[in-house]
């Protein structure tokens, strides 16, 4: 059995581009959702800003190493996961990610629409 962890919005089901806004990642072992680990940083202020995309960041005045434990915190319900499937992730979620040991795998849209889907395509071998 895999356990994987993958970044959702409030309906958790769409999946978020940039990991670190994610409101929910949604555990899954296999192709059954086991758990949904909310996240303290994507809760609709990470990232917000100017323009799309959020250009400009909350978070900007903390050093490396602090924002780095900020998302480190934030993640600390994936402990255990296998592998998280992203579309993007910033270098200091990437940073914490690795620190819990959590593979990073890249998807893209076409991998999935839906958590659902893009875990279904990854266990299938599809992505």
């Amino acid at each position: 059995m895999i356990k994987i962890a993958i970044p959702v919005d409030s309906d958790k089901q769409t999946i978020i581009k940039r990991t670190g806004q994610a409101i929910y990642f949604a555990i899954y072992e296999d192709t059954k959702v086991v758990d949904y680990v909310k996240n303290n940083h994507g809760h609709g202020e990470h990232g917000k800003g100017e323009g799309e995309g959020g250009a400009h960041h909350k978070h900007e005045h903390l050093e490396d190493k602090e924002h780095i434990s900020s998302h480190k915190k934030d993640i600390m319900g994936l402990v255990g996961c296998d592998v998280i499937l992203v579309q993007a992730v910033g270098e200091h979620m990437k940073e914490a990610l690795d620190s819990i040991g959590l593979k990073v795998k890249k998807i893209r849209k076409k991998d999935g629409a839906t958590a659902d889907e893009a875990v279904k395509n990854f266990l299938d071998n599809n992505i």
